[in-house]
């Protein structure tokens, strides 16, 4: 009836609870009647147990959680993070989110778990320092790399068998601002492939989100994965560009920015410049990253009036 589209956000006073940040997932769904839904926990639910009380929640809805201090600043840390219990703590909580937002959206829209790469993981809880343990202190980095790869590679089976249909796997260090592509191939995709291709047969849509500027666009290509998305309106390549690179399907093609700030004639402008560039092929209209919860309703409306005049 329409090209399908998502929207997305955090909700950092519910995602302190499965049910409170289920309900706000739903009620969004349900009022802008998306065609897919991405569970948006808070950025730190994969390292909430290993960092534990250094974690900082400002409690307000703008402003999200951060580590005080970090969790791992010498090398021979990452040796010592021990496996994590997915039925408790934050790991718990987000299964529980999964399972309410299965049950109250009844297996009618794909939904999505989001998924942080391993190395993204050490990149939060260990900070600008994980670069300098990857190039200095190798061994101890992939101790905790796999590590951290075997817990979430249990976590996104779980995931699943708590009713996701897919995931969302972002990565937040692909990129030639943090590394060379040789580096990532030994520090991330190594793990980030240990965590993929066991759910390849199982996953219904995984999406591989390639966070930031001058990415490594052609991890699409490598991973078992059904679309990419990446901030096409921030950095290159272009959607037209990127219809030479890949057949994956695309996740994107809103700017985050634009859908805070508005207005919404550029907003409507937007959407009908994304198929057209795109020929309305491929294509699962979506925000190129998270939407800032100042994002006012009007402009979120803006996209469901433009899709159902193109």
């Amino acid at each position: 009836d329409r090209l399908p589209f998502s929207l997305w956000r955090h909700y950092h006073c519910e995602d302190r609870s499965a049910r409170t940040l289920a309900t706000a997932t739903l009620a969004l769904v349900q009022k802008y009647d998306f065609d897919l839904i991405k569970l948006t926990p808070c950025g730190l639910y994969a390292v909430e147990d290993w960092a534990g009380r250094r974690v900082v929640y400002p409690g307000n809805d703008y402003d999200p959680p951060y580590l005080d201090t970090p969790a791992v600043t010498r090398p021979e840390d990452w040796r010592r993070l021990p496996p994590l219990d997915l039925s408790a703590g934050a790991l718990g909580r987000e299964l529980a989110a999964i399972r309410l937002v299965s049950d109250g959206s009844a297996g009618e829209i794909p939904f999505m778990m989001t998924v942080f790469s391993p190395l993204t993981l050490a990149f939060k809880v260990a900070g600008k320092r994980v670069v300098e343990h990857l190039r200095q202190h190798p061994a101890d980095l992939h101790a905790g790399l796999e590590i951290i790869a075997q817990t979430t590679a249990r976590y996104a089976q779980a995931a699943l068998d708590a009713g996701a249909d897919g995931l969302f796997f972002a990565t937040q260090l692909a990129s030639h601002q943090w590394l060379t592509p040789a580096e990532y191939d030994e520090f991330g995709a190594r793990y980030d492939l240990a965590v993929l291709e066991p759910v390849a047969e199982r996953s219904t849509i995984t999406v591989l989100h390639l966070h930031g500027r001058d990415i490594f666009f052609d991890l699409a290509n490598r991973y078992p994965v059904h679309a990419v998305s990446w901030h096409d309106r921030e950095t290159s390549p272009s959607l037209v560009e990127a219809r030479q690179l890949t057949g994956r399907a695309f996740l994107t093609g809103l700017d985050r920015e634009l859908l805070d700030h508005g207005p919404v004639e550029a907003i409507q402008t937007q959407v009908r410049e994304t198929i057209a560039q795109t020929e309305g092929q491929g294509l699962i209209l979506a925000p190129s990253c998270v939407i800032p919860p100042t994002a006012p309703a009007e402009h979120l409306q803006a996209v469901c009036d433009a899709l159902g005049q193109a």
